[in-house]
């Protein structure tokens, strides 16, 4: 378990969020329902821990909830309603009144089919590809009296990679995906020397520590992809088509908005992300 029990929710950015937390812990434990934490509130709680100061805040907080029928997540949401919360139009969504803070609940594990979760409305359907291969992952945590378990950096960069896939509108995450992209060598330095020696011969370039944390980050999301055909095709499908275009549309972003330095940097990046996934 990862103690930062030092660390506040001010510090990380979330002011108002014990509150919500410690709703969401309470009414999960009563129905024992396992969470964790994802979203861009889990890449903020991973880099503020190895004190590395987030570029983009967010007052939005994203659970993944696992559950076994639409009827449990439906009583989950009564019972949050019942204490504090409101509901908006999305069904996956709630605000906590008292601190106007959105919270989004995605479930997963026994309710989803392939990947996909009808609500009761049957208007709404949401994907969550990925979602249950990355709880197998997720980190426990002791925060501010509070256990509960974060997603890793790794698990954040594949969920991140299908939602834009999915939703290419969603330009945001790709600013998050560089962003830990560009600190994954420094949060996991000592893990490199230790346990992957073997690629500093071959890693010898200006950029080696983006592109050894590249590698790196390949060779921890083939850990959670391996757990499903799907989305170990899915994502390689993604990084391949990035790959394989002259200039795929992440690339494009990420020169846009000058998140590395050139072409080839980047390109050397997703090669070195599909060598990680593919060894």
């Amino acid at each position: 378990m990862t103690d930062i029990s030092g660390k506040t929710y001010k510090e990380l950015a979330w002011p108002y969020y014990r509150e919500v937390f410690l709703a969401l812990d309470s009414v999960c434990r009563e129905m024992h329902i396992e969470y964790y934490l994802l979203g861009a509130q889990a890449r903020n709680f991973h880099l503020l821990e190895s004190n590395i100061q987030p570029a983009r805040g967010t007052r939005d907080i994203d659970f993944a909830v696992m559950l076994p029928q639409m009827e449990s997540y439906d009583r989950l949401k009564q019972i949050l309603i019942m204490r504090g919360f409101k509901e908006v139009t999305e069904p996956y969504r709630l605000i906590h009144i008292q601190t106007d803070t959105i919270i989004d609940l995605l479930p997963f594990g026994e309710i989803e089919e392939e990947g996909t979760v009808k609500f009761t409305d049957r208007k709404t359907e949401l994907s969550v590809l990925g979602i249950k291969e990355v709880n197998e992952s997720a980190i426990a945590v002791d925060f501010d009296g509070i256990t509960f378990k974060v997603s890793p950096l790794e698990g954040l960069v594949i969920l991140k990679l299908i939602s834009f896939s999915e939703k290419p509108e969603r330009r945001k995450d790709l600013d998050d995906i560089s962003e830990i992209l560009r600190n994954y060598f420094d949060i996991n330095q000592s893990r490199f020397y230790e346990e992957h020696i073997d690629l500093i011969d071959e890693l010898t370039s200006e950029d080696f520590m983006i592109l050894a944390g590249a590698r790196l980050m390949g060779r921890d999301m083939k850990k959670i992809t391996s757990r499903s055909v799907k989305l170990t095709q899915d994502i390689q499908r993604i990084i391949g088509n990035e790959l394989n275009e002259k200039t795929g549309s992440i690339t494009q972003y990420f020169l846009s908005r000058h998140h590395f330095r050139d072409y080839d940097l980047i390109r050397n990046i997703f090669t070195q992300l599909q060598k990680g996934i593919q060894e």
